[in-house]
């Protein structure tokens, strides 16, 4: 049809990364707002069901929570600029998958690694040397600040993936799935256990962090920040142990469908890619909120703990 408007993929592509980088600026200047985090610091207390007691309270809450956003915003702009110079010097730029590698980039990379570096660089509270401190009997693992499956789908679907990659090349040695499938569902089987090794000792680095509260609520809220840090983890291990795993369901489906040597760029085109932003929205809906047995206890009924002196050392 005549005047009829047609975008080709790279100009597509170039306005995408154009909204991505001018969203990031902006926020970069609204969080230095002095009013920003206002609404946003309420929802966080209703949500999590956690009183803020005190106009300091509220302000470290919401520091914590400008550096967050901050350090989100910075990775954003740099995976920009990395899948911008992809565009330009390779052929990445008109290909339509140009898209979920940026969003897998921002979701496996930035979400998780963000988090984690505001975790092990920011302390929520830090009373002052002589203040009484309270302290856990013992140290916690992820298991603890997290529900059981968003703890353990990564391990699940890194095993179904390990699985499927196997299966893969065994079938792909009879001609009936493309080597070069075969090799990129290896691939990315290898990517996934990488990013679940960088995961873990991220995990570790978060959890060994101390958590300095003088009472339980502090240290209620210090454990949801720990949380979603430990959560955003888990998402990025999890996105990456579906690449395999979907990569082989393709494969194997196309393969049981009769297509003659599915090659690499067929898989793509069929590859699940709703797995990614499902398993986004799953652990977003569990973030947020802290597990019961880590809830102040005074909370529920039980009267305050006294303080338990740990002579000045971080709880």
């Amino acid at each position: 049809m005549a005047g009829e408007f047609e975008m080709s993929f790279e100009a597509f592509n170039a306005v995408l990364l154009a909204v991505f980088a001018g969203v990031s600026i902006v926020m970069l200047f609204v969080v230095r707002r002095d009013s920003w985090g206002t609404t946003m610091v309420y929802r966080m207390s209703v949500r999590a069901k956690l009183p803020i007691d005190s106009w300091d309270m509220w302000r470290s809450i919401r520091d914590r929570s400008r550096a967050l956003v901050g350090a989100n915003m910075w990775g954003l702009l740099v995976s920009v600029a990395l899948i911008a110079a992809l565009l330009v010097w390779t052929p990445l730029g008109s290909s339509p998958f140009a898209l979920w590698i940026l969003t897998l980039t921002l979701v496996i990379g930035v979400l998780g690694v963000a988090s984690a570096i505001v975790g092990v660089r920011e302390r929520l509270f830090s009373p002052a040397p002589t203040a009484v401190r309270i302290a856990r009997p013992s140290a916690l693992a992820t298991r603890d600040y997290l529900p059981g499956w968003a703890s353990q789908l990564p391990r699940w679907l890194l095993g179904a993936g390990a699985a499927g990659g196997a299966v893969v090349t065994a079938v792909s040695l009879t001609g009936a799935i493309s080597p070069t499938t075969a090799v990129t569902t290896v691939v990315a089987l290898a990517f996934a256990l990488v990013v679940a090794v960088v995961c873990r000792v991220a995990e570790r680095r978060v959890l060994a962090q101390p958590q300095p509260a003088t009472n339980t609520l502090e240290l209620g809220w210090d454990d949801l920040f720990r949380a979603d840090a430990l959560g955003a983890l888990r998402m990025s291990a999890a996105m990456a142990a579906w690449l395999p795993l979907g990569l082989a369901m393709c494969a194997l489906f196309l393969a049981a469908l009769g297509f003659a040597d599915p090659g690499a760029s067929r898989v793509l085109q069929t590859f699940p890619w709703f797995g990614i932003p499902f398993i986004q929205v799953v652990y977003t809906l569990a973030s947020g909120r802290l597990p019961a047995r880590l809830y102040p206890e005074y909370l529920r009924g039980a009267p305050e703990p006294a303080p338990a002196s740990t002579g000045g050392a971080p709880a």
